[in-house]
């Protein structure tokens, strides 16, 4: 018997894994009123592209919008000055997340 099990199950395995995080991530941002209406349109969103991906940052983008040092920051993010999201090993940052501590900087509240 054969119990070798092939790369392509292992992806397959892999993405459906990382949609139901996706799904459960979203429904935990949402109202009770907002996840009801995203669960209707689960079905919908499966036939879009992930568009979510588009706004999470990789830490080396939002030193670049900043234009400052990756380990500036991951001390910034350390502090809970700019909120992340960590998945895996990987820290990622939403793009409304930083839109809004710019503003804040910009309003000089930040500190």
């Amino acid at each position: 018997m054969n119990n070798r099990v092939t790369s392509e199950e292992v992806a397959n395995q892999f993405a459906k894994a990382i949609q139901l995080l996706l799904e459960w991530y979203r429904q935990e941002r949402l109202s009770p009123t907002q996840a009801r209406e995203s669960k209707a349109g689960v079905a919908d969103r499966e036939q879009q592209p992930l568009q979510e991906h588009a706004k999470l940052m990789r830490i080396d983008e939002v030193a670049d919008v900043l234009r400052l040092s990756k380990s500036g920051i991951y001390r910034m993010i350390q502090l809970n000055e700019i909120p992340a999201v960590k998945i895996g090993k990987a820290v990622r940052v939403r793009r409304e997340d930083l839109d809004a501590f710019i503003k804040r900087s910009k309003d000089g509240n930040s500190w």
